[in-house]
């Protein structure tokens, strides 16, 4: 299951017409996908209906349901909206099947004049289909009062494709946009279903499939697969290394987190208690001398391994010999003892996650990271993206897929840029493959979060698990445990970094 740009979404549309699948057949299709969410959804033939058509292809799916409707029996008022001039020959051709199917039933609106005894009736259910996935500029004066009048009426309201004004690629609102209860998506689920507004916007989402065409996958580069608890359930069995009874500490491999002078104690400490928490056999803190009683405290479980201000790097160069992994970010400052730990971690061969500080530290000195020695992944987030392409956070937010894709590509680095609904990127040689991540909730917009994400990829890694693997499962754990605590607002809005680690796997 993928989730598709508009541009990608339209080259597969493309592609299954050229291969001999007319479009009528598609809108056919699609249609019926619509009518089957309807009358799952009202089955009493007393239900009455608003179909608002717009003037484009997303319009001939509207009068296209709206036959449908009508010939199962429902009551049906079908309006349109906008200009005969710019029609696509695909409503066209709907407009005369309609006219030739019910010749006693207008379409309001059609000549130009608004009807308003139309619009003013009440419905059980109001239909949108004005604009489709080719949205991509901002919608005129009349257009926004009108779906914004749509908004304010009630009755369950349902969007064909994409709500109306929602661009469908990054999310944005296009001045005002039609505000489902469910959205029936065909093919494939749109990128701007997760982004921006996509989520309030979309409601509910179901999708159908209209027979597009598989080979056609092989040319959209972009495609990213939609990682959600199905995709957890059916997959991680096949992708992460199983527990043996017979086995020790040893077994499950050993974390090293390392904490640099004048860090933040706490993020460290919550990498490491996720570390555990996600079933590594032992956790290392490699920190400054005079924090080793905070670590002993608060987390007896790990392995304190102390080291003096002037003797970072020779203790650094001891430390990593004995890890199978090592976290580093959580909580660093951007001082010279940060600068030195990423460069020599950077020098290395010990497989890394670089989380937080380190990535800022990164930031400022690319090519070091390009001739890198070590494995690594990365775990920015919008911020921390931002300065890793020296570009403004708002642009990021707008093209996190392309930015995400062709930082990994060119850095050839397995990445996740955390936010509302994350982006991640495994590089495989020359291989690239692209996931979004739609599990967890708003309860994971806490102070900590990020740092127990990182300590359970970096856990993951030390089990023995690639490096790929462990990266997309301990994100998709991570989304998981904060479900499995929050089950309505209330909880969600008290959640706190450590009930994320209380509830991982």
């Amino acid at each position: 299951m993928y989730a598709l740009t508009a541009k990608d979404m339209q080259f597969m549309d493309r592609y299954t017409i050229e291969a001999g699948i007319p479009s009528p057949v598609l809108m056919e299709n699609a249609a019926k996908g619509v009518v089957d969410e309807i009358t799952a959804r009202f089955p009493d033939k007393k239900s009455r209906f608003l179909v608002i058509c717009g003037a484009g292809n997303n319009g001939g799916d509207a009068v296209c349901v709206a036959r449908w409707l009508i010939h199962l029996g429902y009551s049906v008022n079908l309006y349109f909206i906008g200009s005969l001039e710019k029609a696509s020959e695909e409503f066209a051709r709907q407009v005369k099947i309609f006219a030739k199917a019910y010749p006693d039933k207008p379409i309001s609106g059609l000549r130009g004049q608004i009807d308003t005894a139309v619009l003013q009736a009440d419905y059980d259910c109001i239909v949108d289909g004005i604009f489709g996935i080719g949205l991509n500029k901002r919608l005129g004066y009349n257009y926004v009062k009108f779906i914004e009048y749509l908004n304010s009426k009630n009755g369950y309201k349902i969007a064909i494709d994409i709500p109306s004004g929602l661009n469908a690629t990054s999310g944005k609102i296009m001045e005002a946009a039609f505000k489902a209860d469910l959205t029936v998506t065909f093919g494939n689920h749109k990128t701007g279903m997760f982004f921006g507004d996509g989520r309030e916007f979309c409601g509910e989402i179901k999708l159908v499939d209209i027979g597009l065409m598989e080979n056609g996958y092989k040319q959209v580069a972009d495609k990213l697969t939609i990682c959600d608890d199905k995709f957890f359930e059916s997959t991680r069995k096949q992708a992460l290394i199983p527990r043996r009874e017979k086995s020790h500490k040893g077994t499950y491999g050993c974390v090293g987190i390392v904490v640099s002078s004048n860090g933040m104690l706490g993020a460290s400490m919550l990498a490491a208690k996720a570390a555990y928490r996600t079933g590594c056999g032992i956790v290392k803190v490699f920190c400054p001398s005079k924090y080793t009683g905070f670590f002993n405290v608060s987390i007896p479980e790990a392995i304190v391994v102390p080291y003096k201000s002037d003797d970072v790097v020779g203790a650094l160069d001891e430390f990593m010999k004995k890890l199978d992994v090592v976290l580093v970010g959580p909580g660093m400052k951007e001082d010279a003892s940060g600068r030195l730990i990423i460069k020599q971690i950077l020098a290395g061969t010990t497989p890394a996650v670089f989380d937080a500080g380190a990535l800022n530290i990164i930031a400022k000195n690319l090519k070091s990271f390009r001739r890198r020695k070590c494995e690594c992944v990365i775990t920015p987030h919008i911020g921390e993206m931002a300065k890793l392409c020296d570009e403004d956070k708002r642009i990021i937010e707008k093209n996190r897929i392309g930015f995400t894709s062709k930082f990994s590509e060119k850095f050839g680095v397995s990445m996740v840029v955390k936010a509302d609904t994350s982006v991640i990127s495994l590089i495989s040689g020359k291989k690239q493959e692209l996931y979004i991540d739609t599990v967890g909730n708003s309860g994971l917009a806490t102070a900590g979060s990020g740092d127990v994400q990182a300590g359970a990829i970096a856990s993951l890694i030390a089990q023995g698990n690639t490096l790929n693997a462990s990266l997309l499962y301990g994100t998709l754990a991570h989304g998981r445990a904060a479900e499995k605590f929050a089950q309505d607002e209330d909880a969600k809005r008290r959640m706190m970094a450590g009930d994320i680690i209380e509830n991982l796997f």
